[in-house]
């Protein structure tokens, strides 16, 4: 037995004494609070009877007083009587004698530890780990409160703007075990709103594959890991992020299909390239399509909806052939470039975020080229991919929104477009999509909304697409297989064209 263990057994030992008194106090506590207790139960059940009594004769109230004299001094003789503290002493003297010669035995054992070979534990579990929080990446964002020994205070940082509930940490072991990551009790007027239904997102390479932890340690409004070693390096995420690095990649893996273009729509404020894909050739044979993705930074698991979107329009699958001989397809990843690399909320910015900004005078440079897009190509569809909220019920499954009655036929488009993609959505997707679409009363400057009221489009829609309902897939490779499933149901969709223009399915012409 080395020194060091030595002193810990002996500190235990010391601590099991000091516990064993503490237990003998409280027993006799406990013991006093229970005599209290039938007192008071006695004291109300007297009163009953008097109650009761008093409409009785003069004798019988004579009779009881003086059986309540003779009670009164049996309760004096019981308080001077003293509890048996024999037993409890004796038994106290024991545990004493007992942890005294276990102290005793300890010392001996210390003073000849040479002897001695222990085991030392191979396992550092049960101590606290401390942790480096880094944030310094594309997509990081918290706002770290405290960092002690075994537990980090963070929350989503804000930045000035609205409350929100996005968070993308690094943190590197400076010494092994485990670490609680304690978020507030509430974000954005949700309960342990900070932490999705599928617990966070986790990576143990530095972003490059990410997926769900699940909710078994996740406690409250805090989750905890368990650091193996010093020196691991984990992420963790409110969403599976998808940033420029993830496009590049996308681009990469697709560089040699023809039918793939990219190029710059704008530069950001801050800078950046925007960037603008197409699929397909325009021509007066083929219908001008919009899709957009991250009007609001936060909202990643669209991404890779949209990629797999675009891998099959760009494919040799029936759908994607089908697509191309009748549609040419213009897609922005970021609308809004700067907050996703920078780990912005993006949602509700001040004075206000990249999809309320569709009025007259646009302020975002992403949304002015948008504009001059529209223009230049006259888009008669356009789909705009989001995520809801994080934790609400009501936000588990996938659905429309945008305005009901702009353009004419919107809601029955829709409809239908809804339909198809339930079909060929696989069994672990979430649930929808629903068609929630709006009436007239909400008449903020949204992209769908500006987009259905553009002289002949035929279609115009928000999809939302949940972060992690529970039980439902929504990795990075199935959320592809939804946006493929999207594809499909797009060209098996008979679209019903304003001005009896048509039916897209069976061929749009344009004159």
């Amino acid at each position: 037995m080395t020194g060091q263990s030595g002193l810990r057994l002996f500190g235990q030992a010391l601590a099991l004494l000091q516990e064993l008194v503490c237990r003998l106090l409280l027993e006799k506590k406990k013991k006093k609070k229970k005599k209290k207790k039938k007192k008071k139960k006695k004291k109300k059940k007297k009163k009953k009877k008097q109650k009761k009594k008093k409409k009785k004769k003069k004798k019988k109230k004579k009779k009881k007083k003086k059986k309540k004299k003779k009670k009164k001094k049996k309760k004096k003789k019981k308080k001077k009587k003293q509890p048996p503290l024999r037993t409890s002493l004796r038994d106290f003297s024991r545990t004493l004698a007992c942890a005294w010669c276990a102290c005793v035995c300890l010392g001996t054992l210390l003073s000849h530890s040479s002897r001695v070979t222990a085991i030392e534990p191979t396992s550092n579990s049960d101590e606290f780990g401390v942790v480096v929080i880094n944030t310094d990446f594309p997509g990081g964002n918290a706002l770290v409160e405290s960092n002690e020994a075994g537990t980090v205070q963070v929350a989503p940082d804000l930045r000035g703007d609205s409350p929100w509930f996005y968070w993308y940490f690094d943190a590197t072991a400076k010494r092994p075990g485990r670490v609680n990551f304690v978020f507030p009790d509430k974000v954005i007027g949700f309960q342990n709103g900070a932490i999705g239904l599928q617990g966070p997102a986790v990576s143990r390479d530095r972003g490059k594959t990410w997926a769900w932890m699940g909710t078994q340690n996740v406690e409250g409004s805090s989750f905890y890991y368990n650091f193996a070693e010093t020196g691991e390096q984990v992420r963790f995420a409110v969403t599976i992020p998808y940033v420029e690095s993830n496009l590049t990649e996308f681009l990469k893996l697709n560089a040699d299909n023809s039918f793939l273009k990219s190029r710059v729509l704008t530069k950001s404020r801050h800078g950046r390239d925007v960037e603008l894909l197409q699929i397909g050739e325009s021509g007066s044979q083929v219908t001008p399509v919009l899709v957009t993705a991250r009007h609001h930074a936060t909202e990643s698991i669209a991404s890779y909806v949209l990629e797999g979107f675009l891998r099959a329009a760009m494919s040799d699958l029936p759908e994607g052939v089908d697509f191309r001989e009748r549609f040419v397809l213009f897609a922005i990843p970021f609308v809004d470039k700067d907050g996703v690399e920078e780990g912005d909320q993006g949602k509700n910015r001040k004075p206000h975020d990249h999809n309320r900004d569709y009025g007259e005078n646009s302020i975002y440079p992403e949304v002015q080229a948008i504009k001059k897009l529209d223009e230049a190509n006259n888009f008669l569809f356009a789909l705009d991919f989001h995520c809801p909220t994080l934790v609400m019920p009501d936000h588990q499954v996938m659905y429309f929104v945008g305005a009901k009655q702009h353009p004419q036929y919107n809601f029955e488009n829709v409809t239908e477009f809804a339909k198809g993609i339930k079909l060929g959505l696989p069994e672990n997707a979430p649930a929808g999509p629903m068609v929630w679409l709006r009436d007239e009363s909400d008449v903020s400057p949204k992209s769908s909304r500006y987009f259905g009221f553009q002289e002949g489009t035929i279609m115009a829609a928000t999809l939302e697409i949940p972060f992690a309902p529970p039980g439902k897939a929504t990795d990075a490779n199935s959320c592809r297989e939804y946006g493929q499933a999207i594809l499909k149901a797009w060209v098996n969709t008979h679209f019903r064209a304003p001005d009896q223009l048509p039916q897209v399915g069976e061929g749009l012409k344009t004159d």
